[in-house]
């Protein structure tokens, strides 16, 4: 038995170096090519899509201009009101992000990062009062599509707005 263990163990090593020499000789190429395949095949085998790119869309009828949050990095933490309630949505920390004003209709692309995280969030100017439509594609799918009337800021400091939240594989909206 230990015999054919060694024997089996000899003709892998012998095998083994003339794939290695053969490697060397030239074939780099062709094995570069056949890495870069099997990354591209790992989406295939696996079904799982790895976006590139979110697509959005802002409207309205009543207002020309909008605010616009934007955050390719952030952190989802349990909402500290209720922290052991799994229905409780979790509360969103930006670690950075870019606020602006923005001319409606407003449509932009914006390419993933690799932390494969997107926020938005809008809502209308200072002390107005709108009705706005948003729309949100990722790649080419429809996650997010609303159309409603936000209110401005209320005496408790309270505004209504559209969010937008997603990390690969998952959005969160409110």
């Amino acid at each position: 038995m230990k015999f054919r263990l060694y024997l089996v163990m000899k003709i892998f090593e012998k095998s083994w170096e003339r794939t290695t020499l053969k490697v060397s000789r030239g074939s780099n190429a062709l094995i570069l090519g056949l890495m870069v395949l099997s990354m591209g095949a790992c989406e295939f085998l696996t079904g799982v899509h790895i976006p590139d790119h979110v697509s959005v869309e802002i409207g309205s009828s009543d207002v020309s201009n909008v605010t616009v949050v934007q955050s390719y990095h952030f952190l989802m933490m349990p909402n500290p009101e209720c922290p052991d309630d799994p229905s409780c949505p979790s509360v969103v920390y930006l670690v950075n992000s870019d606020t602006s004003s923005v001319a409606l209709p407003f449509e932009r692309t914006y390419p993933f990062t690799e932390r494969h995280q997107f926020f938005l969030e809008t809502y209308p100017l200072e002390g107005e009062e709108a009705t706005l439509t948003m729309k949100i594609m990722i790649d080419e799918e429809e996650w997010y599509n609303d159309f409603r009337r936000l209110l401005p800021v209320n005496e408790a400091g309270d505004r209504e707005k559209f969010q937008f939240v997603y990390q690969f594989g998952e959005s969160v909206n409110n």
